[in-house]
């Protein structure tokens, strides 16, 4: 891990932050106060970001780079677009995190504490805790959807498979009996897989990767 700037000299680069959906909803004056809040922080492949069970009420942001998430050692998601938020749900509350984060590859975060909105005029702190928790609910209810059309398909994958097997049951051709119940198997196990891989992600709010 490599801090590349924090505090004022990260408040000056403000118009490069601009372009990130989640930063530029506070406008410039907010930005620039949450920016001289902030960090921009390098993480190498394999580093640890966030720990699995650990206190932390951290943001943040990905700036550049690739990012998976880990819950119970079982990976449930992969995070490589600009302005992804991960921690986010550990700044609602005094929370454990309930998933590790770990770098891909090299990557680059904006980290950000929301104690420092307790320093603003109180106009300011109020008005930035609405942004900050209107946009969290939004990037969890995008992940939510996602979740569920992932569930949907999964369900309906399933009812495939169990036509199918009742179809074999009422009589296939012999010689087809294998290859049909082979391939009912094999997706039977794939739709088992999706389906475990979407309980993981509701558990982190995550989508599935």
């Amino acid at each position: 891990m490599q801090i590349y700037k924090s505090g004022p000299a990260l408040g000056e680069m403000a118009d490069k932050f601009k372009h990130i959906p989640f930063l530029k909803s506070f406008g410039d004056q907010r930005l620039h106060e949450i920016l001289n809040a902030s960090r921009v922080v390098i993480y190498e492949p394999d580093d640890l970001i966030i720990p699995e069970g650990a206190f932390g009420d951290r943001l943040y942001v990905l700036i550049s780079g690739k990012v998976r998430v880990i819950k119970q050692k079982n990976p449930v998601a992969v995070l490589d677009q600009v302005g992804e938020l991960f921690g986010e749900l550990s700044v609602l509350g005094d929370e454990t995190r309930t998933a590790s984060v770990f770098a891909i590859a090299t990557t680059w975060c904006l980290e950000l504490s929301p104690g420092f909105l307790q320093k603003l005029p109180e106009a300011d702190r109020d008005a930035c805790h609405a942004l900050l928790y209107r946009y969290i609910a939004e990037v969890v209810a995008r992940r939510l959807k996602k979740t569920t059309d992932e569930l949907a398909m999964a369900v309906r994958e399933l009812e495939v498979t169990r036509r199918k097997l009742a179809e074999l049951r009422r009589g296939s051709e012999p010689k087809s009996w294998d290859n049909e119940l082979d391939e009912a198997i094999i997706q039977l196990r794939r739709t088992k897989e999706k389906l475990a891989q979407i309980g993981r992600a509701a558990d982190t709010g995550q989508a599935p990767d």
